[in-house]
């Protein structure tokens, strides 16, 4: 440890036996995730590439999910529209009788 780490905690610690070790512990750690969340939000934790490039893949596995799903759907849809006409169908001959 260096000195001006050990300086700091050396100021810590009047504040720790006064107020508390689990408050000062949860004061440092609401510092800490401050600190990553602001990282993460301005791009220097993770690097904006990184991000865009995940974005963009699933953009495309996306497209790709949607087109599979389209290809099993399709003969399920045309059952559907048959039982659709043949119940209109159905529906007709019996208003007329």
């Amino acid at each position: 440890m260096n000195a001006e780490r050990i300086s700091e905690i050396e100021r810590l610690l009047p504040l720790a036996e006064k107020y508390g070790l689990a408050v000062l512990l949860v004061f440092i750690l609401l510092i800490i995730v401050l600190k990553q969340w602001r990282d993460v939000a301005t791009g220097k934790l993770v690097p904006r590439e990184m991000l865009d490039r995940a974005l963009e893949d699933n953009d495309r596995l996306q497209e790709i999910l949607d087109g599979e799903r389209k290809e099993f759907m399709q003969p399920m849809l045309e059952v559907f529209r048959r039982l659709k006409t043949d119940h209109h169908a159905d529906n007709e001959e019996d208003r007329g009788g």
